[in-house]
């Protein structure tokens, strides 16, 4: 794969078709590199280094002004300069990337840290500044693990030193510094961090260096046993719900607002979340999230049925809502159809979610709010572990897709097999709405490529495609119809 990207990328002398062929490959090109652990990346990071500068030779990518998939691109090689430590490679590719991202702050961190000429103080006088860097990428990228990786990447850095000359006592007061900021900077106190401090010295360095970079790649969390029969939550928390008067969204956000307010861990129940994508697997955490992001939900997504609720009106549909959670996204359709005073009758809604919790909550969410029966059916899997029986619906109803704050999810494999098990599992009218923030061209191109299978496959209508912000939420958003013969 490495040798054919590098070919390919030769072929091309211009920006225009490079970022045509990037718009076809990228979903395998991001699939390819996912894969590699770090031993088989270390094994072609001289092709990786060469695929750039055969960039900068051919003249395909510039100082800013790059088409987005070719932004997307460089994110991902900028990304593997920082785990590789491709110092030379970092320095040069940083002025092609867009301005203010998360990466280029990384990758400063990582210049800083590799140029270092005497390690007895340069780690130590260097290291607020270091840490600072790392904690100012984190306000424009939601995924908190990334900045972790990179803290762990400059602690391995300079244990590795520390072991090769054999300074335990170095060693031991570089670690100190990580306690002695921990309260300045929030990075410092994420249990990972904490973790792999604690345990790694100069003693246990060399057996233990590899096994850490190679976990630090799997990014997604652990995933829990999933559960074939859940049933809706049955407690004090629904006996409440139930005796909401009007029970609107807003209203049930609101007991998860007066839950977090009661309790004093709401901070570090903030750090759990990873920025909302962990798997939940504690009770606090379901009240946490509601009230961290559940007007951020309604907004987006209240602005995306806008746009398409009109082609659904006097209409029988179905629901299919993705990694949903709390089923805050049906949830909120269900409100906004009730709000609106509109006629669409939901037939049935399939929920898809890794969290037995998060499902079973959810479903009482919808229990609460629906006025007609509805059909649940829940899919108790993380999106890579679907199969297409998981997707079928066996009616003619159009089905409604909600894709909120997914779609852009690096956690799965957004590729021709994933895409075919929608399009195998679906039939007729079937209505997409994609929304996620707007975090970088990498991440969006996982919208746009989403888009773009369909629209070469099959009969596809553009509904809505936008990228500016609402109120003080970012937003990436591609809202469309498929016809699927």
């Amino acid at each position: 794969m490495i040798n054919n990207l590098k070919k390919n990328i030769l072929k091309y002398q211009n920006t225009k078709d490079f970022s045509i062929y990037l718009e076809n490959n990228l979903i395998n090109i991001q699939s390819y590199f996912n894969d590699l652990n770090t031993a088989k990346l270390n094994n072609v990071k001289v092709e990786i280094e060469d695929i750039f500068y055969n960039l900068i030779d051919n003249k395909t990518i510039h100082n800013q002004g790059n088409p987005k998939f070719i932004n997307a691109f460089l994110i991902l090689l900028a990304e593997l300069f920082e785990q590789l430590k491709l110092t030379s490679a970092i320095i040069e590719i940083i002025p092609y990337l867009p301005e203010n991202i998360a990466i280029s702050y990384r990758l400063n961190a990582v210049i800083l840290y590799s140029k270092v000429n005497d390690i007895s103080k340069e780690y130590h006088d260097k290291f607020e500044k270091i840490i600072f860097l790392i904690e100012k990428s984190r306000e424009n990228e939601q995924f908190i693990y990334k900045a972790i990786n990179s803290v762990v990447y400059f602690y391995l850095n300079a244990m590795e030193n520390f072991t090769r000359t054999n300074r335990d006592d170095l060693a031991k007061s570089f670690q100190k510094l990580f306690v002695e900021y921990n309260l300045k900077y929030d990075i410092l106190r994420e249990k990972k961090i904490i973790e792999i401090v604690s345990f790694l010295n100069i003693d246990n360095y060399a057996n233990n260096n590899q096994i850490i970079r190679n976990k630090l790649l799997v990014t997604n969390n652990r995933l829990p046993n999933f559960i074939k029969n859940i049933v809706i939550e049955n407690n004090h928390y629904s006996k409440i719900l139930k005796r909401i008067q009007n029970p609107t969204f807003l209203k049930i956000r609101e007991l998860s607002v007066d839950y977090i307010r009661d309790i004093s861990n709401s901070n570090e129940l903030h750090y759990q979340l990873n920025q909302g994508v962990t798997i939940i697997e504690k009770k606090d955490l379901l009240y946490k999230y509601l009230f961290s992001y559940g007007k951020m939900h309604k907004a987006k997504l209240y602005s995306s049925f806008d746009t398409v609720i009109h082609k659904l009106k006097n209409k029988t549909i179905n629901i299919i809502d993705w990694g949903c959670g709390q089923a805050l996204a049906s949830s909120l359709l269900i409100d906004y159809i009730k709000e609106k005073n509109i006629n669409i009758i939901i037939s049935n809604i399939t929920l898809i979610e890794p969290s037995f919790m998060a499902l079973s909550r959810g479903m009482l969410h919808i229990d609460v709010l629906k006025d007609s029966e509805i059909d649940i059916k829940v899919v108790n899997k993380d999106i890579d572990r679907l199969e297409e029986i998981d997707l079928k619906i066996h009616n003619d109803n159009i089905t409604l897709h909600l894709f909120s704050n997914i779609l852009d999810v690096e956690f799965f494999r957004l590729d021709k097999g994933f895409l075919e098990k929608i399009s195998n599992s679906q039939q007729k009218f079937n209505y997409f709405i994609c929304v996620s923030p707007n975090i970088n061209d990498k991440r969006n191109a996982r919208l746009d490529m989403f888009y773009k299978y369909f629209d070469e496959n099959y009969e596809t209508e553009i509904i809505s495609a936008r990228d500016n912000d609402i109120g003080i939420y970012k937003r990436y958003e591609k809202v469309f119809k498929v016809h699927i013969r």
